[in-house]
């Protein structure tokens, strides 16, 4: 575990971001940012993104955390938010290069609020858990809509697919085969994925799953958000890792949003299509307390 920094570390950590990022080859929009007060916080929030897309997916909804008095750090994921949105970054992005990464945003965080709290959405739910499962400096880990599974393949076929998919030839496939890159929806991210990629993420939430049948989670505090309109991910692997935890007497509370609000995946990012951010954030924002 990298150790945590001091506040002024912490900013000369993040000047140091700035700078990699100011490379023209990552979308200016997509970098990592962070918003203080001025000093370090009760609260730091880390908000992990989603696969393909970049830190713009939070801007909103960081700027309400902010707002709150919380000092936030939104980091970019490797190979995400790169100008070519038709980049093959993410075919070398790893389960272990996705774990360091996140070492180092948290070791940063911890040099900006004197509690350090986290959410993740989708493949960053996978990290939030992972953080949730194994990290004891965390107070709070918000899990949504991580990715353990697919309605498209059966349960027992996950793990032996993901396993593949991690270590064999990688892919390039598109989010929606009929629009390909005129897909619709925010211009930051990625409309393809890289199936190695991806599999590393599905390995690394399962990992979790798997851990979490045998010992407890190291977080104080776990949310766990799941949508039951969620057409990208399957909510039974999910409802059995919170019935892993409860079962280990683990402090964690779930929250389902019902189908008939017809919510996306992405229930974060403003630019999706049928965004509902005014219903979401609130009950987000009230639920994280």
């Amino acid at each position: 575990m990298v150790p945590p920094l001091t506040y002024a570390a912490a900013l000369e950590r993040l000047s140091a971001v700035e700078r990699d990022e100011a490379d023209p080859a990552v979308n200016p929009i997509c970098r990592s940012f962070a918003r203080t007060h001025g000093g370090r916080a009760d609260r730091c929030v880390v908000l992990l993104h989603g696969f393909t897309n970049c830190p713009q997916q939070y801007r909103v909804f960081a700027e309400r955390l902010y707002a709150r008095g919380h000092n936030v750090y939104v980091p970019r994921a490797p190979g995400h938010g790169m100008a070519d949105r038709l980049t093959t970054a993410l075919a070398a992005l790893t389960g272990a290069r996705l774990i360091a990464w996140l070492e180092q945003a948290l070791a940063i965080a911890h040099g900006l609020g004197d509690r350090v709290d986290l959410m993740g959405l989708s493949s960053g739910g996978n990290l939030a858990a992972h953080a949730a499962q194994w990290r004891p400096d965390i107070h709070q880990a918000v899990i949504l809509a991580p990715v353990l599974g697919t309605p498209t393949i059966a349960g027992w076929a996950v793990a032996p697919i993901a396993g593949l998919a991690a270590v064999g030839p990688n892919m390039f496939r598109w989010w929606d085969d009929q629009h390909r890159d005129d897909l619709s929806g925010p211009r930051h991210a990625y409309p393809r994925y890289s199936t190695r990629a991806l599999g590393e993420i599905v390995r690394l939430g399962l990992a979790v799953l798997s851990e979490a049948a045998e010992r407890a989670p190291a977080a104080r505090d776990i949310l766990v958000v799941t949508n039951a309109n969620d057409e990208a991910v399957s909510n039974g692997p999910v409802d059995q890792l919170v019935a892993h935890w409860r079962a280990r007497g683990a402090p964690v509370r779930s929250h389902c949003f019902p189908k008939a609000l017809g919510l996306v995946h992405d229930c974060i990012d403003p630019d999706q299509p049928r965004q509902q951010i005014e219903l979401v954030y609130p009950a987000l924002l009230e639920l994280m307390g």
